[in-house]
């Protein structure tokens, strides 16, 4: 028979385990460098994310990558590229575990769930919707994020400071109000986002690297939206031209 004070003494251990972990399932979701509740909910939130374009991707190659080569290529790629980036995350992540810099509902983090919500998107179009449109969107994406990661000295090089030149052939014309939105949330009213100050230039505005959909508007003129590459190079800083009518 085992020893009883053994026994009090391992039950005694382990309840106060039990009330941790109990508690900090109550927690609300947040970063908090100096509680090692909050900092392990950047961790997780990453590996989530990440870990389901793998998932997602593996589903789709059942059914779109069965029977088309090119959507067999991106969905593969799309794998290797959020393995990679799971890979970086964790690193950067164990080498600054009291640093603040991630903090909860990142647009980093925000874009990466956009690009996995096109993923979902592919799976069942909507009518008129092409889905190998919408998963070479979701790849190229991923690819830029991955490129500029390996390019980077920091982490998954996630900020670049940007700034606006609106012009007409080839001379800067002022006055645009310069408005963006990720690529793959272009749909989504609520993604959109202005740079501070009109053109020409803008003030800096910081965004993660990816493809996005830029446009300038100006007295009852909004231009078409123009796709634009920021990072895949680990700059830090990045200056962009975008085409508007001369005046």
């Amino acid at each position: 028979m085992p020893n009883r004070p053994f026994i009090v003494f391992l039950l005694s251990a382990l309840m106060p385990l039990a009330a941790c972990e109990a508690a900090s399932r109550g927690l609300v979701q947040g970063y908090d460098p100096l509680g090692d509740p909050f900092r392990n909910q950047a961790q997780s939130d990453y590996r989530v994310v990440l870990h389901d374009f793998n998932s997602t991707a593996a589903a789709l190659l059942k059914t779109i990558g069965a029977t088309n080569v090119e959507a067999a290529m991106l969905l593969a790629q799309v794998q290797t590229n959020a393995g990679f980036l799971a890979v970086k995350w964790d690193a950067w992540y164990h080498k600054h575990a009291v640093s603040a810099q991630y903090a909860s509902r990142d647009d980093y983090l925000e874009s990466l769930r956009g690009d996995l919500r096109l993923l979902h998107r592919a799976k069942k179009p909507k009518a008129g919707e092409d889905p190998m449109g919408i998963l070479r969107d979701a790849a190229l994406d991923l690819q830029l994020k991955s490129d500029n990661c390996r390019n980077s000295g920091d982490g998954l090089g996630k900020e670049i400071k940007v700034r606006v030149h609106t012009k007409a052939g080839g001379k800067e014309v002022g006055g645009f109000e310069v408005y963006y939105a990720p690529k793959g949330l272009l749909d989504i009213k609520s993604a959109h986002d202005r740079f501070p100050r009109q053109s020409s230039p803008t003030d800096e505005k910081i965004l993660c690297p990816g493809r996005y959909a830029v446009w300038a508007c100006k007295k009852g003129f909004t231009g078409g939206p123009a796709i634009q590459g920021i990072g895949g190079h680990g700059e830090k800083q990045l200056e962009v031209d975008i085409e508007v009518p001369a005046e």
